[in-house]
């Protein structure tokens, strides 16, 4: 198979992943990435048939074991697999050829097959190549009109719609995560509505930075705007008010941020 280099693998991963689901609306035809649960032969065979367009040859490797993986994009932050697949291109590194995986659902960019092998947990898993038109491996089954595939990825782009309108709202969840330094708070709000957050015990003699960043990904346009104002509480603390707006219809997780300026 012909090998391509480092950054010709990550712009194809970028090309995969440029059709992330928003996971409020996931409109068609988006591949959704953020649903990490179930559907994964769907989304590589989409990945395949995206790569190929493009003139790559990619494959796929499929993964057998008691995979346990930690997700920010699952409530209780654990997806559990009997199995796994996801599409591979072999990368010329030093000369030598290396099979990498694309797999958004786990990583931001092209990996090692070792590396994601280790990340499911399974020291004992296996692990089974087949080519890029196998859309089911045990059996063998295809795919040439991508029916099946559309089948599947239909299924799970609702079932992450669903779960983004529900009590955990989109992913990522924040109980998943370590808050970043510089990260005040963690919010949630409602496709295009404003709301007003504060925070206070602020030295008033120190320059603060505030801005909102959006956790949510959503491909396609502006997500959140803010504006911040001030209160001086005290003759040494000041309070700061900070009103976010969504500019989207969806539900948008954020982080509130902060830079002391010095």
């Amino acid at each position: 198979m012909p090998t391509v280099t480092l950054q010709r693998a990550q712009q194809l991963f970028n090309l995969c992943n440029a059709r992330l689901c928003c996971p409020c609306s996931t409109p068609a035809p988006c591949i959704p990435f953020l649903y990490p649960d179930d559907g994964c032969w769907g989304r590589a065979h989409e990945m395949c048939r995206l790569m190929i367009a493009d003139g790559a040859q990619p494959a796929k490797v499929w993964i057998q074991g008691a995979l346990n993986v930690n997700s920010r994009n699952k409530p209780n932050c654990l997806v559990q697999w009997g199995w796994h697949v996801a599409p591979t291109l072999q990368v010329d590194i030093n000369g030598t050829p290396q099979t990498y995986v694309i797999d958004p659902s786990l990583f931001d960019g092209p990996v090692p097959q070792a590396t994601w092998k280790n990340v499911q947990g399974d020291p004992a898993a296996t692990l089974s190549p087949s080519s890029a038109d196998i859309f089911y491996y045990w059996g063998s089954e295809t795919d040439p009109t991508n029916s099946k595939t559309n089948m599947v990825l239909a299924t799970y782009r609702n079932m992450l719609k669903l779960r983004s309108a529900g009590s955990d709202g989109p992913p990522p969840y924040t109980n998943c995560m370590v808050k970043p330094g510089g990260t005040q708070w963690f919010g949630l709000i409602e496709g295009n509505q404003t709301q007003l957050w504060y925070t206070w015990g602020w030295p008033a003699g120190t320059p603060m930075f505030w801005n909102v960043m959006p956790l949510t990904p959503c491909p396609g346009g502006s997500q959140l705007t803010w504006d911040v104002a001030v209160e001086r509480a005290s003759a040494t603390q000041a309070t700061y008010w900070i009103t976010v707006k969504n500019l989207s219809a969806d539900r948008v997780r954020f982080a509130g941020r902060y830079d002391i300026l010095t």
